[in-house]
């Protein structure tokens, strides 16, 4: 039977008072330090976000839908759905802005349980100040490249593909989500047990967020070298060398990629990024055992040499894919950005 689990369980046998609950509220006392009314004010905020996803989760089908609608020619169909769903009065505009607008108005809505609203809020108000910093010709010529070879567009595509995939994940990123609270400690390397939803069914979900968060860098990238060189193409010399284009810079292995982001405007989070679990993943050098819930990977595995093995918990895991799904979805927000100066400045000056 699969555990439905909202808190870390110890393995172990049951002690008479110790319910996941009172155990996640000692957890959360020894982790933080407060008070026990403290406490259990964190954990009714916890609870808020539950009840969320909760409501979220019984309407993921109707999501699915909502969003690959997004993508079809019939936008007034769109529209129409998305206002139903948000409870609001249908948007008439067909403009690619506005549709835009309440594509995302769901997206927020929809995933708030498992993002962080001050992340997301931030980089909406920073992109505008940022873009209007950078050299406006130079930025336009970035905004038209992306446009004209259509990474831009299939960089949205293939984000809006993964946030209803987050939803086969629910049950057990219910408990990742609590280590919100205790500022993920070394509580997630204790014995603890959450969902036995099987890994092998959402093992390729994070190798597929990592893959586009390599992919996003290239936005990062382009930013920073519009506000340190003004041109998206200009990249510090690097032991001598400089890469000459972002197309290179595309190429490159994600490991690589990093050290090109100089006194870079974006926090990147390299906790969402963990190249060894990706590589294990893609080369399918990855075991599970569901018994004791350990992930055993093999990062260098398929050589003649064998390679040294590496353990992680499920709940190790879990959490890894829930930092890397808000990396993701904070640089959507780039995307976002991108699109709006698109459709309200770069397409109206190409057309006077």
């Amino acid at each position: 039977m699969d555990l439905h689990l909202d808190f870390p369980v110890r393995s172990g046998e049951y002690e008479i008072g110790k319910t996941p609950f009172f155990m996640a509220m000692d957890d959360l006392r020894v982790a933080t330090g407060v008070d026990g009314g403290k406490a259990h004010a964190m954990l009714q905020f916890h609870n808020f976000h539950l009840n969320a996803l909760n409501e979220m989760a019984e309407k993921s089908g109707e999501i699915k839908r909502l969003i690959n609608l997004y993508h079809g020619k019939n936008k007034q169909l769109f529209q129409k759905r998305a206002a139903a769903f948000l409870e609001r009065p249908v948007e008439k505009s067909l403009l690619p802005q506005d549709v835009n607008a309440r594509l995302y108005c769901v997206i927020a809505k929809v995933f708030s349980p498992f993002t962080v609203f001050a992340h997301s809020r931030e980089i909406s108000e920073e992109m505008p100040k940022l873009m209007q910093a950078m050299d406006q010709e130079k930025l336009s010529e970035f905004i038209a490249d992306l446009d004209s070879s259509r990474f831009l567009s299939e960089l949205q595509r293939d984000c809006l593909k993964i946030y209803p995939r987050i939803f086969d994940a629910e049950l057990p990123l219910r408990p990742a989500l609590f280590l919100d609270l205790t500022g993920n400690t070394e509580a997630e390397k204790t014995a603890t047990r959450v969902s036995s939803q099987d890994f092998s069914g959402l093992k390729d979900l994070y190798k597929d967020v990592v893959e586009i968060l390599s992919r996003q860098l290239v936005l990062v990238a382009g930013i920073n070298n519009l506000l340190h060189r003004a041109d998206a193409n200009s990249f510090k010399s690097i032991d001598g060398g400089t890469l000459s284009n972002l197309k290179k810079y595309s190429a490159k292995a994600l490991s690589e990629k990093f050290k090109y982001l100089d006194d870079c405007w974006f926090k990147v989070d390299m906790d969402a990024y963990n190249l060894d679990m990706r590589n294990a993943i893609a080369h399918n050098n990855v075991n599970y055992s569901g018994v004791d819930q350990v992930i055993t990977y093999t990062p260098s595995g398929g050589h003649l040499e064998p390679g040294s093995d590496k353990t992680m918990t499920f709940l190790e895991f879990m959490r890894l894919l829930l930092v890397a799904f808000r990396e993701m979805h904070s640089l959507h927000h780039v995307i976002k950005s991108f699109f709006y100066y698109k459709y309200l400045i770069h397409d109206r000056r190409a057309s006077k």
